[in-house]
């Protein structure tokens, strides 16, 4: 009977133990602005979070730290999604402004002062 208690228990650390991988792989996709791995990682996140969830007892669900640190993290890779887009944006313009400076001084020969 005893064995039978200690295999829940190695099922639901399994489980947060795949939650936790889930994240900590998120989290490396988002930093590394890897799109394709960021988005399979979300779903990889996701999946793990309704596995844990759906073994909890009902009575430890209102107290859990799940939907806390789910809306964390996702707001976390929100926020640098939007630093990134931004970033690139900046990166955008700039690169505009380069190449047009660059095209007006090929098309006129090259600068020229008069004096």
């Amino acid at each position: 009977m005893q064995m039978a208690q200690s295999v829940p228990g190695l099922a639901a650390n399994d489980l947060s133990g795949s939650l936790e991988r889930a994240s900590h792989e998120l989290r490396a996709a988002v930093v590394a602005a890897d799109h394709a791995s960021a988005e399979h990682a979300v779903s990889a996140y996701v999946e793990a979070v309704r596995k844990v969830w759906e073994t909890l007892p009902e009575q430890e669900r209102g107290s859990s730290q799940i939907p806390s640190k789910t809306r964390e993290l996702l707001a976390w890779a929100r926020e640098m999604a939007l630093i990134e887009r931004n970033l690139a944006a900046d990166q955008y313009a700039v690169l505009q402004k380069a190449r047009r400076y660059h095209g007006a001084s090929t098309m006129s020969g090259g600068l020229q002062v008069k004096g």
